[in-house]
């Protein structure tokens, strides 16, 4: 769980935060928005089994790519083995930071989604009163977006708290340095404990849902304290 928090931790903040800052920028667009849509839309459908073992290739040490690729830089005294067991934190890192270039794409496509829901008159008003970007950002954007934001958080950290393909092919659980729960569960099946991974299984279950009444409750008094702005 510890493991998993750290995980989620780094999704809510540098995967969302990413997200939105794509989005704001490619709603922007017009020609060439639904290009990069579907380009930051790949990660996502792409199989979490490929995209661990393709990251384990180059991030592992030797003769990992990133590594060969500080060396000819001129950068060696960063070249290690990121995911060794003997590299605590980096390894957490990594995972975390792998997890979340894996999964800012369908942030970035539901943010997509409920910036172009925002009526273009508010804007417009907001401009000709004087407001400048900053003020537009933190008075419109945000408010308004604020139930997709919301549901975007719900989603990570439900999401997040059930990984497991892409971190057993990227450390294999790096002796257990990066094992989240359902891993855990995974290994005492394949170990025949069916009752222990069934009451863990249960105990995951509950932990979920008691926090998705939880940021549903937050969502809902949310979306009240919004509501009263006008569409």
């Amino acid at each position: 769980m510890r493991n998993s928090g750290y995980i989620t931790l780094w999704a809510l903040t540098l995967q969302n935060i990413l997200a939105l800052a794509l989005a704001l920028t490619v709603n922007k667009l017009t020609r060439t928005a639904p290009i990069y849509r579907t380009i930051f839309f790949i990660l996502p459908i792409i199989s979490e089994i490929i995209i661990g073992l393709l990251m384990r290739e180059i991030l592992k040490s030797d003769p990992g790519i990133f590594n060969r690729f500080l060396n000819n830089v001129g950068l060696q005294k960063f070249a290690f083995d990121w995911l060794g067991e003997g590299q605590n934190t980096k390894v957490l890192l990594t995972t975390a930071l792998v997890h979340c270039w894996k999964g800012f794409g369908w942030a970035f496509v539901i943010i997509l989604a409920g910036l172009s829901t925002i009526p273009e008159q508010l804007y417009e008003n907001a401009q000709i009163d004087g407001a400048n970007s900053w003020q537009r950002l933190t008075k419109i954007t945000l408010p308004m977006l604020m139930p997709v934001i919301s549901l975007v958080f719900i989603l990570t950290i439900l999401g997040t708290m059930q990984s497991f393909a892409v971190i057993l092919a990227l450390t294999r659980g790096a002796g257990g340095l990066t094992e989240v729960p359902v891993m855990r569960i995974y290994d005492h099946l394949r170990g025949n404990q069916i009752g222990l991974a069934c009451a863990e299984g249960i105990l995951l279950g509950m932990i979920l849902i008691g926090l998705s009444f939880t940021i549903l409750f937050i969502a809902r008094r949310l979306k009240e304290r919004y509501s009263g702005i006008p569409s």
